[in-house]
């Protein structure tokens, strides 16, 4: 095990011997070069950038159409070809793929003679639809350079010590395996802790062990490391900053960005990205928004049939550039986000998304049929302190019901002033149910849902469907 007090010049070794050694020499990936070339790319123009992904889209559709059963039939079925494609609104015309798809089609989605091994995955089923799919060992090497580019950006290097508040293995290992996965863990320093745990003993748990480790970068989910954050204000703990923080895999909102920085005296930096395809896009140093990982994936925002305007919601399509033996050509991974107007002044070409404002599925929908803004239970719930946690669930246009966990101090009149202020934005039409419980269970993959509807929406018509 590497200890916390191990040389400075520990880094600089780990750098420039140990990692290329251990990483090209001994598992023979190419991460570093495609870490390398993503560095480089990076500050190209915002057009040299656009052409370059527009080019690997097109590879991608031809990949599909002549090597994978799934898309053959499908783009046939719509009668459409990757030969006919010029330029980015001719993808308009071809299918997207959906969950269900994959869970349908899975076989059929890998490619003809591929050879080389396969690493199976799924997601958590946060949306209630868990899907499986398979990558090979060059897409991941590829997802992993994009990574530590971002990495680089929360001002990490290689050699540091991370500790990632994550979801970790449920079922039992070989010895073996787990001996493997240690010693991994411990020569590339990083220190895996469990996010779905978090109660206060948990909690405390966790505080001691930064305070020992003293990561240089901590990531993590973004409701887990609130959570933490909230604990360390409320005990008055003074903990050693890390150079960045990185949240990911929820939406983080204005007062839980506000919260982290304040007890674990470091910037966040905020990430998105979906198990399917890993990295999508991330903030750099000038958090202005988030840089697309253009070099991997091809991002499309749909509304009402066409690609949104800048400023616009959009639901996302993205499109796997390097994949190869399972692609996954206009994937719709039921998200909504908004692209950015303008390029970054960080001076990097990669385009950015403005905000990702969640889940299609995490949307509300008033009595009359107008969208709740997605900061509208965050902003409500922000300044009720005895409010420990909370879930907002709608199974039908005028009824929601707002489950919450009491904190310290919590008073029975919070719940009644909770229900007040929803229906003077509501009206008196709607059906308000406040529960108080004892606990919201986490998803299978260690995620907070703040809100779980079952009332389809429609975008860009702001009603439900």
């Amino acid at each position: 095990m590497i200890r916390k007090n191990a040389s400075p010049m520990y880094g600089g070794l780990f750098r420039n011997i140990l990692f290329p050694f251990y990483e090209t020499r001994l598992r023979g990936r190419e991460t570093l070069k495609d870490l390398e070339r993503l560095e480089r790319s990076q500050w190209r123009s915002e057009n040299e950038i656009r052409d370059l992904s527009f080019r690997r889209m097109l590879a991608a559709l031809q990949f599909a159409e002549q090597h994978v059963p799934f898309y053959r039939a499908r783009f046939a079925e719509h009668g459409v070809r990757a030969a006919s494609v010029k330029a980015p609104e001719d993808l308009l015309r071809f299918p997207v793929l959906t969950r269900a798809d994959l869970r349908a089609h899975g076989q059929d989605l890998l490619a003809e003679g591929f050879v080389g091994r396969l690493y199976a995955s799924g997601t958590g089923g946060s949306t209630g639809e868990p899907v499986q799919f398979r990558f090979d060992h060059r897409t991941y090497e590829r997802r992993i350079a994009a990574a530590m580019r971002s990495d680089g950006w929360a001002g990490a290097r290689l050699g540091d010590r991370e500790l990632h508040l994550w979801s970790t293995v449920l079922v039992s290992e070989t010895l073996a395996k787990k001996a493997k996965r240690s010693l991994h863990e411990a020569i590339l320093r990083k220190k895996m802790i469990s996010a779905f745990d978090l109660s206060d003993r948990r909690l405390a748990a966790l505080l001691d062990e930064i305070a020992r480790y003293r990561p240089q970068l901590i990531v993590g989910y973004a409701s887990a490391l609130y959570h933490a954050a909230r604990y360390a204000l409320s005990d008055g703990r003074a903990l050693p900053a890390p150079r960045g923080i990185v949240t990911s895999a929820e939406r983080l909102f204005a007062h839980q960005r506000e919260a982290i920085e304040r007890a674990f005296g470091a910037p966040v930096f905020d990430r998105y990205g979906c198990r399917e395809l890993m990295l999508i896009a991330a903030e750099c140093e000038r958090h202005a928004g988030k840089h697309i990982n253009m070099e991997n994936v091809f991002v499309e925002l749909l509304r009402d049939g066409r690609h949104a305007l800048p400023g616009e919601p959009g639901e996302v399509v993205v499109t796997d550039l390097v994949c190869r033996s399972m692609p996954l050509i206009r994937y719709k991974n039921q998200d909504v986000a908004i692209a950015a107007g303008a390029p970054c002044a960080c001076g990097r070409g990669l385009p950015m998304l403005a905000s990702v404002e969640g889940r299609v599925l995490d949307l509300l929908v008033g009595p009359d049929g107008e969208l709740l803004a997605g900061e509208f239970f965050p902003h409500l719930i922000k300044d009720q302190p005895t409010i420990a946690r909370y879930q907002v669930h709608q199974d039908r246009r005028r009824a929601l019901t707002v489950k919450l966990v009491p904190g310290k101090g919590f008073q029975p009149e919070t719940a009644r002033l909770i229900e007040r202020l929803v229906r003077q934005h509501l009206g008196e039409r709607a059906e308000i149910c406040v529960q108080i419980v004892d606990e919201i269970p986490l998803t299978s993959g260690g995620k907070h849902r703040v809100t779980l509807s079952e009332v389809p929406v429609q975008l860009g018509r702001g009603r439900a469907a």
